[in-house]
C-alpha cells in the first residue's frame, strides 16, 4: 500500500493576482534542490519487499504543466476548482518518479489561477504540505523582488534515520521506555464494535466519509471556552471522545491511537519527508465526575504523551499485543487525527492572495483503506468538520452519523456546560 502510485499527499491552490510562470518554476525547483526527500529513490529488497537502501540524486526541474482555460469570474471558476480538487483524490504518482512533485496551473486569467501539486506519500505528509507552501511562497517572493529568501536550511531527511538510532540508545529513549511500560500496562488499544465482520476481502471498492460540523461563530466559542481553563481544542475532542467511547463500550478505561507530525526534535520542523507518526494515549476517567475534569485529564494525558515520545514501533517492542484488537474481524480501530489551521498564513503568500481551495465536504482518500479515522479539522475560517472515513462493508453509515452527531453535540456541551457532570443519562 506505501509504495502505491494513489499514496499521494495533494494540494489545490487558488492564486489571485499577477503569476510569473517563470517565477514559478524557479521556486518549485529550488524546493527539490533543497528539500532531498523529493529527489530521493527508494529500493527494496525484492525477495521480502524491505526496504533496502534509499539513494538522494541530483535535482531535476519539476514537471509543470500550464493550461489555459479561459472562464468567465465566479461561479464557473469556484465550480472548477472544486471539480479539480475533488479529482485531486484520485491522482497518482509513482514512487520511483523523480522529483516527486508534480505541478499543474490552471489560468483563468492573468489575474486568477489553480495550482495543484501533488507529491508521493512516501516522502511528505501533512506537515510537509506547509512547508512546501512556505517554501514555494519564499522562492517566488524572491525571484519576483530579486531579493534572495531568508528560509532556514532544512537538516537532510536522511538524517532522521541515524538521530532515530541514536536516539533510541539515548537515556531519554530509556526514560520514555519506562514511562510507556507503566502508562500502557494491561491495556489494548481502544476499538469500537462494527456492524459485522469484515477484512480485506469484504471492502468496497472505496472507503466512504462522513461529516459534521460545528460553525465558525459557535466554535470560536468551544476554543475560548478551552482556554478558560488552560486547555486547548484538542483537549476537548478527547474529552468528548471519553464520553462517547463510555456510551459505546462501557469502558472508562482506554488508550486512544493518534496521529503526530512524528517530528521529535525541532531541528526537522522545516524538512519535507514522511515523519507521521502513531502516538497512544492513555485516559483512565472512572474518577471524573464533571465535563471540566475529562478536559483537564486529557491535557496531562496528552502533555506526558508528547513528553515521553518516541516511535510507535518502539512502543510496540514494549507491548506487541497493544494493536491485537485491530485484528479483531469484529471490532473498529479508532484514529484520531487533529489537522490544525495552517501556522504563519502570510509566509505562504505570494502574488496577491493565496488560499486553499476547500470543499463543501472532504471526501474519501482513494489509498486509504481498511482504517477508521476521526480527523479533527479547523479550517481557515474558523469552521470545524469532524471527518469521519470508514469501510462500508464494516460499519454501517447510520452508526457513523450517530456517533459522528453525538461527538460534535458533545463538543458543545462541554464548551458550553463544563461544570456538567458528564455521566448524566
Amino acid at each position: 500500500m506505501a509504495r502505491s502510485p494513489r499514496h499521494v499527499v495533494a494540494l489545490a491552490l487558488r492564486i489571485k493576482g499577477e503569476l510569473r510562470v517563470d517565477a514559478l518554476q524557479g521556486a518549485l525547483d529550488e524546493v527539490v534542490e533543497r528539500q532531498e526527500a523529493l529527489r530521493t529513490r527508494l529500493h527494496y529488497d525484492e525477495n521480502d519487499g524491505t526496504l533496502g537502501f534509499q539513494e538522494v540524486l541530483p535535482p531535476r526541474p519539476v514537471p509543470l504543466t500550464v493550461h489555459d482555460t479561459p472562464l468567465p469570474a465566479g461561479r464557473a471558476r469556484d465550480e472548477m476548482a472544486l471539480e479539480v480538487h475533488v479529482a485531486l483524490h484520485d491522482a497518482e504518482l509513482s514512487f520511483l518518479a523523480t522529483p516527486s512533485l508534480r505541478a499543474e496551473l490552471y489560468r483563468f486569467d492573468d489575474q486568477d489561477a489553480l495550482l495543484t501539486l501533488v507529491t508521493h506519500h512516501l516522502f511528505s505528509d501533512g506537515w510537509s504540505s506547509d512547508v512546501l507552501r512556505r517554501e514555494i511562497a519564499a522562492g517566488y517572493r524572491a525571484r519576483v523582488a530579486g531579493v534572495p529568501h531568508t528560509l532556514p536550511s532544512p537538516v537532510p531527511y536522511r538524517m532522521f534515520a541515524s538521530w532515530q538510532q541514536e536516539f533510541l540508545g539515548s537515556e531519554k529513549a530509556a526514560e520514555c521506555r519506562r514511562f510507556w511500560g507503566r502508562e500502557l500496562a494491561g491495556v489494548e488499544m481502544y476499538t469500537m464494535p462494527a456492524d459485522r465482520p469484515h477484512g480485506p476481502g469484504t471492502r468496497a471498492p472505496r472507503s466512504v466519509v462522513e461529516n459534521f460540523s460545528i460553525d465558525a461563530g459557535t466554535f470560536a466559542g468551544v476554543t475560548a471556552s478551552a482556554a478558560r481553563h488552560r486547555c486547548s481544542v484538542w483537549h476537548v475532542f478527547l474529552a468528548a471522545f471519553m464520553v462517547l467511547a463510555e456510551k459505546v463500550s462501557g469502558r472508562t478505561d482506554i488508550a486512544l491511537l493518534t496521529v503526530n507530525n512524528g517530528r521529535q526534535d525541532e531541528k526537522f520542523y522545516h524538512t519535507i519527508g514522511f515523519f507521521t507518526d502513531f502516538v497512544p494515549i492513555r485516559l483512565a476517567f472512572g474518577d471524573c465526575v464533571t465535563f471540566r475534569d475529562l478536559m483537564l485529564l486529557a491535557r496531562r494525558a496528552s502533555a506526558d504523551s508528547q513528553r515521553y515520545r518516541m516511535s510507535f514501533d518502539s512502543v510496540l517492542d514494549i507491548f506487541p499485543e497493544l494493536m491485537k484488537g485491530a485484528f479483531d474481524p469484529l471490532t473498529l480501530l479508532p484514529t484520531l487525527n487533529y489537522v490544525r489551521s495552517p501556522k504563519a498564513e502570510s509566509q505562504a503568500q505570494f502574488a496577491t492572495r493565496v488560499e486553499p481551495v476547500v470543499p463543501a465536504e472532504e471526501v474519501s482518500a482513494s489509498y486509504v483503506r481498511g482504517a477508521f479515522i476521526w480527523t479533527f479539522l479547523v479550517l481557515p475560517s474558523g469552521e470545524f468538520r469532524c471527518v469521519v472515513e470508514y469501510e462500508p462493508d464494516a460499519i454501517d453509515a447510520t452508526t457513523v452519523r450517530r456517533w459522528g452527531t453525538e461527538f460534535v453535540d458533545l463538543v458543545q456541551a462541554i464548551a458550553d456546560r463544563p461544570g456538567q457532570k458528564w455521566n448524566v443519562r
